[in-house]
């Protein structure tokens, strides 16, 4: 498992305009800026956002979908997508000369894991490109009233305990049971 950390809202944005702009260490990515936005809104890894291909993405009664093999998995997902996230990837694409049977992205994970580096240094942070993927498993936890269960099926993790580890869950409410029972216990009573 990942030792990545979630990114804050606030250090999402940070680093999405940090990488926006060209500095004297690295130079603005929209490539990467994209990668990121996709894995932050729909919360599949790295490999795997790699290899989306417009075609890959389809419209049903819902909305638009992307069909996607897990490679870490081999699962099969049908991840939803905001039609917003649909109409950036295929503006990017086309921008980019990328086919709909191309892979919209050109990067491998090692170069896009390189840059996040350098930004993430210059900023004095350490993330990794799977901060993005925690950031949206934190989204979908918080804005689902803390819904462990929904937050595991999200992420399609196996084991609701990979998913309490993975967003720090257990850290969460051991604080709060510490906390609950800090009251100084009077050595006399045992």
């Amino acid at each position: 498992m990942s030792g990545a950390v979630p990114l804050t809202k606030e250090q999402h944005i940070e680093i999405m305009k940090t990488m926006n702009t060209n500095t004297m260490f690295f130079k603005r990515n929209p490539q990467v800026i994209a990668i990121l936005t996709t894995e932050a809104t729909i919360g599949c890894r790295l490999g795997d956002i790699l290899r989306i291909k417009l075609s890959d993405i389809y419209m049903d009664d819902k909305g638009y979908r992307l069909r996607i093999k897990e490679q870490k998995t081999g699962k099969i997902r049908n991840v939803p997508m905001p039609a917003e996230l649909y109409a950036y990837l295929a503006e990017y694409a086309m921008n980019n000369n990328r086919t709909k049977d191309m892979t919209i992205f050109s990067l491998t994970p090692r170069a896009v894991t390189k840059y996040i580096k350098k930004v993430s240094d210059y900023l004095g942070y350490r993330f990794t490109s799977h901060s993005w993927r925690k950031y949206y498993a934190m989204k979908i936890y918080n804005s689902s009233g803390k819904d462990l269960a929904l937050t595991q099926r999200s992420l399609l993790h196996a084991s609701i305990a990979t998913t309490q580890i993975y967003i720090g869950v257990e850290n969460e409410k051991l604080e709060e049971i510490l906390r609950a029972n800090n009251s100084i216990v009077n050595l006399e009573e045992d």
